[in-house]
């Protein structure tokens, strides 16, 4: 129902951008600030109330504090109370608030200095509360600053009545948006949520056209405003760059070496390719700094059995790890779920390799794959499986390269994920040859991290010492059980890095048929969730009763569905082998959120994250130690420094560039399609 009280007349309004609402309180006046050229009647003290369809509840309240002109901004009052401003819920990534075009919208409506609009916004616990606000001279013709803030408040999901509660998150966006005159500041700014519906992580996004920039801690500032304002802030808990000052590292210069003996063969498992052109082009150029003689790694000494060996690396899936990290793609800030312009997977970081060719230096240095000039390249150990069916998890990508991989005569296969950054060499070279022995179904590497820090946040495992072999998971434990903590209070976490023979890929091929498929619910094939207990359970239960049982609700399947007789020949396949962990200190993090990314791009700089010399130096000369910059080139920092002034969390990246199947036609490519 539409309540008008103290109407002289209603005109221009969009009736039917008004029929989803239920109820709405209107009070019509006259004002004498209007714009001739706008209707006369204006609204304010609007009260909407809309129930969401998603699992957050929306609470708007659109205060005006002065006046605004009632038949544009009605509709777009409306049409911002029937959605969420910040959605980020469900598996959807990277949709952002376009402060730019929000504010270049409403700009023309509030013409006078403190006109406010105000939407509040319940996202999981979190109350968040968003504000666009004009903040510049009272003049329609000429360019108007203006306010965007988006706060984030306590857990109480009743807190959005008591603004006393503690910040978790501030970002506020100060600027000028291009008016109708062509004048204004030119940048595009958006304001984009992380994974999860829990809303306390916010990403502020600057694209100039040129360059990228992103905090959630930090304040950029154009320095030449004369062209309009641009001002972003952000503050987060617990999140605060501090400088620090390192000691300058000169490189060790490796001297090209004939490689001894033969290396194996990576492939890296994409969905649906989605990633796969700048994937392409980012190797490519990796191979192209090789071959220059730019990056010349230690000898190649290949590792014993390396040909039996088959490397996986699962990338480009529908998952957020690092995507809005790379919020450097229209698709990816406007929620696009496909198109080879993303750019997960080959975010450049301030060491000049991307987390994926990081972990080629690894494998290379652990005698796995040979990186060595002539020896790397697309087409000769670099291989590509694009997965064409659903999207099902990263099992389904390793589960069904088990059958090129056996067509190849490899009897097992190590796994690892695109957004980590790692240098586990040694961790790499004992879980291989544990795997070679035939005693293994699975060999996790595990990073050792403090007890304090496992509780409810990271899987630990419990594992024999003298053997390896594991006797316990533990996910995310309140408290940690006994046993799980060495004498030095560390515990062990799986990195997603892991080694499984052919025999533990027969079975799980011989359980897809098991996993049963229902109408609107996410299929999964997940190595943590789903493929791991299934070989847990098989080579630790003997009681296959108690085996029917669990296997039935990890394949979500009855247990009459699954016969005495399959268990039996289940068991039969693994003969034996176990399940096993490498612990290990070694260098790792997983970056797949902008904090950890950040987090572990200023350990190198410092020396306390361990990469190779050249990776540290140029991430020395990308990174200002004072200010908080992270850029991927030292003339990418040196061009960002002379246009905005920097202080706190904010990294740089370039933008992704759309890349056609024209820009990497003289690439040799093998793609398996399935």
């Amino acid at each position: 129902m539409l309540l008008v009280n103290s109407v002289e007349r209603v005109s221009n309004m969009d009736i039917a951008s008004i029929q989803n609402v239920r109820g709405m309180s209107i009070h019509v006046h006259k004002n004498n600030h209007a714009p001739k050229q706008n209707s006369t009647n204006f609204i304010s003290n609007k009260n909407l109330w809309t129930s969401n369809a998603t699992n957050a509840v929306k609470m708007n309240n659109f205060n005006y504090a002065r006046t605004i002109s009632f038949g544009a901004s009605l509709g777009v009052a409306i049409k911002d109370n029937t959605k969420d401003m910040i959605t980020c819920g469900n598996e959807k990534v990277g949709e952002a608030v376009d402060v730019t075009s929000l504010l270049f919208n409403t700009q023309s409506d509030r013409v006078i200095p403190g006109d406010t609009a105000k939407s509040n916004t319940m996202i999981g616990s979190r109350f968040v509360r968003n504000q666009a606000k004009a903040i510049g001279a009272n003049t329609f013709e000429k360019t108007q600053d203006n306010l965007f803030e988006m706060t984030v408040r306590g857990d109480d999901a009743k807190s959005y009545s008591d603004r006393s509660k503690k910040i978790i998150q501030d970002v506020k966006v100060v600027i000028t948006p291009v008016n109708k005159k062509g004048q204004g500041t030119r940048e595009q700014i958006h304001v984009i949520n992380t994974k999860g519906n829990k809303g306390d992580n916010f990403v502020a996004v600057i694209n100039d056209g040129k360059n990228v920039l992103m905090t959630n801690a930090g304040t950029i500032q154009k320095k030449d405003q004369s062209q309009g304002k641009l001002i972003v802030s952000a503050e987060q808990e617990k999140n605060i760059f501090k400088p620090f000052e390192v000691s300058p590292i000169t490189a060790v210069k490796n001297t090209p070496m004939p490689s001894i003996g033969e290396g194996t063969e990576i492939v890296i498992g994409m969905e649906n390719g989605r990633f796969v052109n700048e994937i392409k082009a980012s190797i490519k150029e990796f191979v192209k700094k090789i071959e220059s003689g730019e990056i010349v790694l230690p000898q190649f000494v290949a590792a014993p059995n390396a040909k039996d060996t088959q490397l996986i690396m699962l990338a480009g899936g529908f998952g957020s790890r690092a995507e809005y990290a790379n919020a450097i793609s229209d698709s990816i800030i406007n929620g696009t779920q496909d198109g080879a312009i993303s750019t997960k997977g080959v975010f450049r970081t301030a060491t000049g390799l991307t987390p994926m060719e990081t972990t080629f230096v690894t494998l290379h240095k652990a005698g796995l794959l040979d990186c060595s000039k002539g020896k790397i390249g697309i087409g000769k150990n670099i291989k590509f499986y694009l997965n064409k069916g659903q999207n099902r998890g990263n099992g389904e990508f390793s589960a069904d390269l088990y059958k090129t991989m056996t067509k190849e005569g490899r009897k097992s296969a190590i796994l690892f994920p695109n957004d980590s950054m790692s240098r586990m060499t040694n961790a790499v070279i004992e879980a291989n040859n544990i795997m070679n022995t035939g005693k293994a179904a699975i060999v996790l590497i595990a990073k050792k991290v403090k007890a304090q820090d496992c509780i409810k946040t990271f899987g630990i495992m419990k594992y024999d010492p003298e053997t390896k072999v594991i006797q316990g998971f533990a996910e995310k434990p309140e408290v940690i059980p006994e046993g799980y903590a060495d004498e030095d209070g560390m515990c062990v976490t799986n990195t997603f890095q892991f080694a499984v023979s052919d025999k533990a890929f027969k079975v799980l091929d011989m359980l897809e048929p098991y996993f049963v498929t229902r109408a609107g619910k996410k299929e999964t094939r997940d190595w943590s969730k789903q493929y791991i207990p299934i070989i847990k359970l098989l080579t630790e239960e003997n009681d296959e009763k108690v085996i029917r049982d669990e296997l039935a609700k990890i394949l979500d399947n009855d247990p009459k569905n699954i016969s005495e007789g399959l268990v039996t020949y289940l068991k039969s396949l693994l003969e034996g082998q176990k399940i096993y962990a490498v612990p290990t200190d070694e260098a790792w993090a997983d970056c797949g959120t902008l904090n950890a990314l950040y987090d572990t791009t200023m350990k190198i700089v410092s020396g306390a994250f361990k990469l190779e010399d050249f990776e540290q130096e140029h991430a020395q000369e990308c990174v200002n130690t004072q200010t908080g910059l992270i850029a991927s080139t030292p003339e990418q920092k040196k061009e960002i420094e002379e246009k905005y002034d920097i202080d706190g969390q904010v990294m740089v990246a370039h933008p992704a560039i759309k890349i056609t199947d024209d820009d990497v036609k003289d690439v040799a490519v093998t793609i398996n399609y399935v």
